[in-house]
């Protein structure tokens, strides 16, 4: 068992962008704050990252998931590699190389997964989601479709299957609207083929790691780029105005404890 107790203890399992933007936001927020408790010092406070994988970020390739983790552990952060969350009981957290974090708040990001309803559905699936074609349309039951987080939708380009996320399941359902209309109105269906535009994760402090087009960033620039990207997003003109503001004021300021 591990002998270290500090006071403040935070364990993240999962080193995707869930997990790293987590521990990232909150180990940087707890150091911070640190100053103003007179009583506590940074051997009280234990960030700690688990993940089952060689490098975090495996989505933006092992060079940035490598600076990711250098920079996490230059501000504290401990990153288990290699590591799996096996257990949690009322003293800590149990891991798969046999050690036990003594902690009272574990923070779990374990992806998302299909609707249990797509379960109940008499089609193929592909590790939970409906295995579709090309154009979106379930194989076994013409006219029907399925797009996002329900569908397993095969990359022609690449192999395998396209990412469940946003950016994908927008342009899918551009497509799968187009092509319920062409069943309708027998015209011929189109394909959907798309390419990831980009990634991007922030990991604190003003720094960040993106893949956008096939390049790297990382450092403050990725960091510019996330926000950029993230504002651009946003619904109605007060709404960016707002949240500009705020970042702005964020840059000559200390975080509001």
């Amino acid at each position: 068992c591990d002998v270290r107790k500090p006071l403040l203890t935070f364990v993240v399992a999962g080193g995707g962008f869930a997990g790293v933007e987590t521990i990232a936001g909150m180990n940087d927020f707890l150091r911070s704050a640190l100053p103003y408790y007179g009583h506590l010092t940074t051997s009280d406070v234990r960030t700690v990252l688990v993940h089952p994988g060689e490098v975090i970020l495996p989505e933006l390739g092992p060079e940035l998931g490598r600076y990711a983790q250098a920079r996490l552990a230059e501000r504290g952060v401990e990153i288990r590699t290699q590591t799996r969350v096996s257990g949690v009981s009322a003293s800590g957290v149990r891991l798969s190389d046999g050690s036990e974090l003594a902690a009272h708040t574990l923070v779990w990001t374990a992806g998302t997964s299909p609707n249990p309803l797509l379960a109940a559905l008499p089609a193929r699936k592909e590790r939970g989601r409906l295995l579709v074609d090309e154009h979106l349309e379930l194989p076994e039951h013409p006219g029907v479709f399925a797009l996002g987080d329900a569908a397993a939708v095969p990359d022609a380009q690449h192999g395998g299957f396209h990412p469940p996320t946003a950016q994908h399941a927008l342009r899918q359902a551009r497509v799968a609207a187009r092509n319920v209309r062409a069943a309708l109105h027998g015209t011929p269906r189109r394909a959907f083929h798309f390419a990831t535009l980009g990634q991007l994760a922030s990991i604190g402090r003003r720094t960040g790691v993106a893949r956008i087009f096939g390049v790297n960033f990382s450092g403050f620039v990725a960091w510019w780029l996330w926000r950029t990207i993230y504002l651009a997003k946003l619904p109605r003109l007060e709404k960016k105005l707002r949240v500009m503001l705020d970042w702005t004021l964020d840059l000559a300021f200390s975080k509001d404890l």
